[in-house]
């Protein structure tokens, strides 16, 4: 369980806030297919998600057509982002809830910032979060200690007194190396709760609600 004195909470975006998987798949299905290369299962995109596009587009597409890939990836994202979007159950209701207990919180995540601010809005929870930050707008990724210092530093917040909730190990990684207070991951992303645990998160919950519950002493 957290600590009583957690003053802050940094969410993971896809795969713990929101799913955005169908987006995401489409669009990196369309581009390979538009190079001529293999088409990718959601699956295979699943797995290879979570260290941003630079990375996950390596993966899929190979080393040698990745700046290609990735430039028609940014290009085309936009216009597929909203496709099969939705919160998890327990999103709106965890932020709710937190915000009335006086804890801020921050969605901190490897995705475009500036689509990350337009799923926010479409959703309608960039209101009900005190931070939004993505990539593309410095030079860092999670699990960059740096990034997570420039996050710490924008919301005025102590790493000793904040939390991250994620679904993957660079989620973990981004906590251990920024010295925050602990790391919970959900398992409705992208890892199951086996390889998860392989990483050393404080917990492993199935969804945001039991999140809350278990690690955040949430009704």
């Amino acid at each position: 369980m957290s600590s009583p004195q957690t003053e802050t909470v940094l969410f993971d975006l896809d795969g713990t806030l929101v799913d955005n998987f169908e987006a995401i798949h489409r669009c990196y299905d369309d581009v390979m297919r538009l190079m001529g290369l293999p088409g990718v299962t959601l699956e295979q995109v699943k797995r290879a998600v979570g260290g941003s596009a630079s990375v996950t587009i390596v993966k899929l597409a190979g080393e040698a057509n990745a700046p290609t890939a990735l430039r028609m990836f940014r290009e085309h994202f936009p216009s597929v982002m909203f496709h099969g979007l939705r919160p998890y159950p327990g999103c709106r209701e965890i932020l709710v809830s937190l915000r009335a207990r006086g804890v801020r919180t921050a969605v901190y995540t490897n995705k475009d910032d500036a689509c990350t601010r337009a799923i926010l809005a479409r959703l309608g929870i960039d209101a009900l979060v005190d931070g939004i930050f993505g990539t593309n707008v410095h030079p860092w990724r999670k699990p960059q200690p740096e990034f997570t210092r420039y996050v710490l530093d924008s919301m005025r917040a102590s790493p000793d007194r904040t939390i991250m909730v994620g679904d993957s190990p660079f989620d973990i990684a981004a906590a251990r190396n920024g010295g925050l207070a602990g790391v919970h991951c959900v398992t409705t992303g992208s890892h199951a709760a086996e390889e998860l645990a392989a990483h050393g998160p404080d917990g492993i919950h199935a969804d945001l609600a039991s999140l809350g519950r278990a690690a955040l002493g949430l009704g």
